[in-house]
């Protein structure tokens, strides 16, 4: 009996191994990643998975960016808008929740998160729907300019601050919780 030998030939240990790369932005890690888009070698850390895939974030970012289509000015109409409205509302929901006693604390519960959707909605109406990256942390701020404006002038015209009823803060927090994906 004859042994058949393989028509193929031996391979070695260096053709059986891909080559070793390094990832882009972290060059001291190994990898054998790379993103789909740009084909750049990317590590676990760097790698974003989508559905097609490993991505690198700046490939990511890019594809995002078709999404945020803002106007110049339309993070400080963000601020405004959230400004205005809150300083208005301040005194008022202050007020109210005030004098509810108890059931102030039902009541923050209650319409604090609709508060916030419905701020973020009026946001958002301000500037046509467009969409920044930074809106969120704009609007974030107007708010909380809004409802130092809106207590002082509680304090300077209706005596009382309505930043010492903890109901205020239970609709304050709600309300920017709800708020701030609203404008994402």
């Amino acid at each position: 009996m004859t042994t058949e030998t393989s028509a193929l030939p031996p391979t070695s240990s260096a053709q059986a191994q891909p080559p070793v790369m390094y990832c882009a932005n972290h060059p001291a890690v190994e990898t054998y990643l790379r993103c789909n888009k740009c084909n750049k070698p990317i590590c676990l850390q760097c790698a974003v998975q989508t559905p097609v895939g490993y991505r690198c974030k700046e490939c990511v970012r890019s594809q995002q960016d078709v999404y945020f289509n803002a106007a110049t000015g339309d993070n400080f109409i963000a601020l405004a808008v959230a400004f205005g409205v809150v300083t208005v509302a301040t005194p008022i929901v202050g007020f109210f929740l005030a004098v509810s006693g108890f059931f102030s604390w039902i009541i923050a519960f209650l319409a604090g998160s609709a508060a916030g959707s419905l701020l973020a909605q009026v946001v958002r109406a301000a500037v046509k729907r467009r969409r920044s990256r930074t809106m969120r942390w704009f609007a974030l701020a107007g708010i909380i300019l809004g409802v130092l404006a809106g207590s002082l002038i509680a304090i300077i015209f209706l005596g009382f601050n309505p930043l010492r009823v903890l109901a205020v803060w239970i609709f304050l927090a709600l309300a920017v919780a709800s708020a701030l994906p609203f404008l994402r």
